[in-house]
């Protein structure tokens, strides 16, 4: 790509204003008192979970913690594309809880499992208003690959959105971890991938999903960060044309922009293959003056925002 890349997770890549420098000082502060690990802070009507603080794991809205802020979760939220009414989503990763939240709330049919292997993670569940466990939903600390090995679930949506203090979890996003959620999906489930990283690890990331669901994957680019959403199916389910039962989430818009590679094009060599997902990325991992560059355009463009 021309320039480098930004992300959610990494907002700082600019020369700092004296502004930021002071917020990051305070994040800095924050995380020390906390002896390295994860936190929130709070910020006018925000509210937002760091890792470190280089790295935002979630946001919510004080005054609407349901509300889905970011747009790659609602990228996210494309598998009811697939799978409109389904009854169990399984998530590998809670963060601040927002797809929890959204999914309780708005699919009132479906029960919830969420892995998070974090302790203090997990200890935050409060300070992001997620409900208690019941017969919905049910969070587990665990390791997501150990404990996958041991357990059957059938979901029907498994959504992998595992970062850890350094970005991606290379261990979760393996051809035989991708294996292991393929197992995981009732007939025609659908697993959603939240990635990012340079085209060429992005494209060997689709190879490899592409192995394991048969080719079954379509994926877009989140529009206010260059996370890349990915929906691999298993069995046959394709894009429905949705009833327009969750407009915030522009299901439609989000139809028209996703990508795949024509299922009818055979590749010889898989060499030949990676050079089309590498080209299919080309055009949309660019630079992107929609994309935030810095802590306080993304704030305001995120308290602007209406839903």
């Amino acid at each position: 790509m021309a320039e480098k890349r930004a992300s959610l997770s990494s907002l700082f890549l600019n020369k700092l204003s004296g502004a930021e420098l002071e917020h990051m000082r305070r994040l800095e502060a924050i995380q020390q008192a906390h002896q390295g690990r994860p936190f929130y802070v709070d910020d006018d009507n925000l509210r937002m979970m760091y890792l470190n603080p280089k790295c935002m794991q979630s946001v919510m809205k004080l005054d609407a913690p349901n509300e889905l802020v970011c747009a790659y979760s609602r990228t996210v939220m494309g598998f009811l594309l697939f799978h409109p009414r389904p009854s169990h989503i399984l998530l590998i990763g809670l963060g601040g809880g927002s797809l929890v939240k959204y999914c309780y709330h708005h699919l009132p049919d479906c029960r919830i499992t969420a892995l998070e292997i974090n302790a203090d993670v997990i200890a935050m569940r409060e300070q992001f208003m997620l409900p208690a466990d019941d017969e919905r939903l049910h969070i587990i600390q665990c390791d997501a690959i150990s404990h996958l090995q041991q357990h059957a679930y059938a979901a029907d949506v498994i959504l992998l959105d595992a970062y850890d203090e350094n970005g991606l979890v290379a261990a979760l996003n393996t051809a035989e971890f991708y294996a292991n959620c393929q197992r995981q999906l009732a007939t025609d489930g659908v697993l959603v991938a939240n990635v990012w990283g340079k085209p060429s690890a992005l494209a060997d990331m689709l190879g490899r999903l592409r192995q394991v669901f048969k080719q079954q994957v379509c994926w877009s680019r989140s529009e206010d960060s260059y996370n890349l959403i990915v929906f691999a199916v298993k069995g046959s389910a394709i894009p429905r044309a949705h009833t327009g039962e969750h407009p915030a989430l522009q299901l439609e818009a989000l139809a028209a922009r996703l990508l795949s590679l024509d299922p009818t094009t055979s590749f010889e060599q898989v060499d030949e293959e990676l050079h089309a997902l590498k080209q299919s990325l080309a055009g949309i991992m660019v630079a992107d003056n929609k994309v935030p560059q810095t802590y306080a355009d993304w704030k305001k463009r995120v308290t602007q925002q209406q839903l």
